[in-house]
């Protein structure tokens, strides 16, 4: 154990608390309409503006156990529910905040989890006692609306909101494609299909055709041969070799009637110029991941070996070139279930900001056209479950009722939070809160009233259930065992050797 660091008993707990206390810290200026950004700069200066609470923690370089744990929490809220992340990681600290007190007064931290799972359920039960059921369409809009409001998108909060629930209602998050060019983003385009950043091969190729399409994973080129030869008579041969293996690898996509062709790397030119002149469009260098997109949407494979294409392996889709400041093509078909967005922007930055929240906006949008059932936003739900849960008939005593007490406050964070950041006295909020919990905080009228803002039923589920389990788990931590970094046991050993 010489090599270990011990933190153990207190110490230990204090060391959790604190650090989930620094992270909240860090995500809670961000929560909300009225949230602040935080200018991010990684080792070689890259600098990345954002209010998303989940970039900013992946972006936290630290060697922090603890630290390591919640950021992984906020990436788990991502990929489960694909917003939530700050709420989740603030409700999570606050918990911890408030169990610390709980443990410096005498209450065991097993008593503080059973008290904590209780609030949970019924929590749950509440949030969907106050859900509400609305048309697939307009749950996705609204959805997509809270996603988009306080991140720098919000100015163009109709057009997107619109544009992520129709898509939602077409495709899954993970067949979608959201692909940003300069431009003004009113002019934000939904396109039932695919769509690549993307011009044909060469010119004089055909710019719209219907037809089968092949994927090829390979440079589509003749074999090179790797020897030396002074003999003209050799050179000629082997270039006659490689002529033939061209002419015989286009007369087999001819011979399956390929009208498009997308290849993962290279397209050798002598191959382009005999394409061109069968009518086929070729296109190169596609990202592996649009590749597998691509196959997904066309229902087909993606071709490994080009010399022997089989019927099984060719998609059906409506190919398009379209001419634009940056020209893209267009994947179309009738069995081709995806979704792609134009999204033009002012800058190169605000692209990139847009596109996150786009992404957030679009998995939120999904599934509220799922599962139509909204709670609503702006702190009410919290609040409401928050009441609920201190109103109830008191069914536990001793330190279990105190702990699932403290679980209903703790969820008064959120409202609190956004009223904070509105400017608003926190204290006169979470008094008028606890007697008229059904208000939101209305961040630009800095009050407390009835807002018409939703939020998914399934992303305040997630965000409370991840909350609490993981805070559960750092509770249930009663020994921190640090080993040695290598780079110190190699420090060592070199001064051993001197």
């Amino acid at each position: 154990m010489d090599d270990n660091k011990i933190i153990s008993g207190r110490e230990a707990q204090r060391w959790i608390v604190d650090t989930a206390m620094e992270m909240a810290d860090a995500v809670r200026p961000t929560l909300g309409p009225k949230g602040m950004d935080m200018m991010l700069v990684d080792r070689i200066g890259n600098k990345v503006l954002t209010n998303d609470g989940a970039t900013i923690l992946r972006s936290l370089e630290t060697k922090d156990p603890v630290a390591s744990i919640i950021a992984e929490v906020a990436k788990s809220q991502e990929q489960n529910a694909f917003d939530g992340t700050t709420t989740c990681i603030v409700i999570m600290g606050e918990l911890l905040r408030r169990a610390d007190e709980l443990i410096s007064r005498g209450v065991h931290p097993n008593a503080i989890i059973k008290g904590y799972r209780l609030g949970l359920g019924e929590a749950l039960k509440s949030a969907k006692a106050h859900s509400i059921q609305k048309d697939p369409y307009e749950a996705g809009i609204d959805a997509a609306r809270t996603a988009i409001t306080g991140k720098s998108a919000e100015d163009f909060v109709d057009v997107l909101s619109d544009i992520c629930s129709r898509a939602a209602m077409i495709s899954k998050p993970s067949d979608m494609m959201l692909l940003t060019i300069p431009g003004n983003t009113n002019d934000a385009e939904l396109i039932e299909g695919l769509v690549l950043l993307k011009s044909p091969a060469t010119a004089g190729m055909p710019t719209k055709i219907t037809g089968k399409v092949a994927l090829i994973e390979q440079d589509l080129a003749p074999p090179q041969a790797q020897v030396t030869l002074n003999d003209p008579a050799k050179i000629a041969e082997i270039v006659e070799i490689q002529q033939k293996f061209i002419e015989h690898t286009v007369d087999n996509f001819v011979k399956h009637k390929v009208k498009a062709i997308f290849c993962q790397k290279n397209i050798d030119s002598k191959v382009l110029q005999l394409l061109r002149s069968n009518g086929i469009v070729a296109f190169r260098h596609i990202k592996r991941s649009n590749m597998l997109k691509l196959a997904s949407a066309m229902d087909c494979h993606v071709i490994s070996d080009f010399a022997d294409v089989n019927e099984e392996d060719l998609g059906q889709g409506e190919v398009e070139v379209v001419e634009s400041i940056n020209d893209y093509v267009t994947i179309k078909g009738e069995h081709i279930q995806a979704a792609s967005i134009i999204m033009p922007a002012p800058t190169e930055q605000s692209g990139e900001e847009f596109q996150r929240a786009m992404e957030d906006a679009l998995g939120v949008a999904y599934l509220a056209v799922k599962d139509q059932r909204l709670v609503p936003g702006a702190g009410t739900i919290q609040s409401l479950m928050s009441y609920d849960l201190l109103n109830c008939e008191q069914q536990y005593t001793g330190k279990v009722e105190v702990a699932r007490k403290a679980f209903a406050e703790s969820l008064l964070i959120i409202p609190q939070t956004l009223a904070e950041s509105a400017g608003m006295d926190i204290m006169d909020v979470t008094v008028q809160l606890q007697t008229a919990p059904g208000l939101g905080v209305n961040v630009d009228e800095m009050e407390l009233m009835t807002m018409l803002v939703f939020e998914p039923l399934g992303v305040v589920e997630s965000a409370l259930n991840g909350a609490v389990e993981n805070a559960v788990s750092l509770l249930r931590t009663h020994s921190i065992i640090l080993a040695k970094p290598i780079q110190e046991i190699f420090a060592e050993a070199e001064r051993r050797k001197d």
